[in-house]
């Protein structure tokens, strides 16, 4: 119980160091070996999951599987020091934003279900929660960058490529889990 504390705490603390810092934080993340951590991560990922739907906790899990195993082999690719622990770190770190994302979708939804009003009241709250969709999608954009980055070890554009790549990956396994009635939005 002990150790699940001290990972939880040291999840917080770096959650607040993604905001602040995100360069140095992802860096203290690429070197660390604490799975304490990602296990934390996965159990706010599945209390989200058992309360929306636990069935599609599975796909995330195939979906996350999938996102750490195509950057470890294109760092592989490249570089044969690449370690797999860094990877899986690094990726469950940028499933913060997601997380957040998400969780308050939920609860927007249970509390303010849509259709919303044209009203300025209605107006100024779709405003407010564009802002602050569009600042965890930036947010998770330099997170994937980064995690991306610390993962292979390679340059700008190196990094850049193996991103739009993954980008067509993901694309192509989000149309196939929507078409099948798994997933209407990736939880990636």
């Amino acid at each position: 119980m002990a150790s699940f504390l001290a990972s939880l705490l040291i999840v917080f603390n770096r959650f607040i160091g993604l905001i602040l810092t995100p360069y140095q934080t992802m860096r203290k993340v690429g070197i660390d070996h604490d799975f304490g951590q990602f296990g934390v991560i996965l159990f706010l990922v599945f209390i989200y999951f058992s309360m929306t739907d636990p069935l599609r906790y599975l796909v995330f899990l195939a979906n996350f599987t999938l996102t750490v195993c195509f950057f470890y082999v294109m760092g592989r690719i490249s570089r044969k020091d690449v370690r797999l622990a860094s990877a899986v770190l690094l990726f469950g770190y940028t499933l913060l934003p997601t997380l957040i994302w998400f969780s308050t979708n939920a609860f927007l939804y249970t509390v303010l279900p849509p259709p919303r009003s044209l009203s300025l009241l209605g107006k100024s709250f779709s405003i407010v929660y564009l802002a602050f969709s569009i600042s965890l999608l930036l947010w998770k954009i330099i997170l994937l960058y980064l995690a991306a980055r610390f993962t292979i070890r390679q340059g700008f554009y190196r990094v850049m490529y193996t991103i739009v790549l993954y980008g067509a990956c993901v694309v192509a396994v989000s149309y196939i889990a929507y078409v099948l009635g798994w997933a209407k939005v990736p939880f990636i």
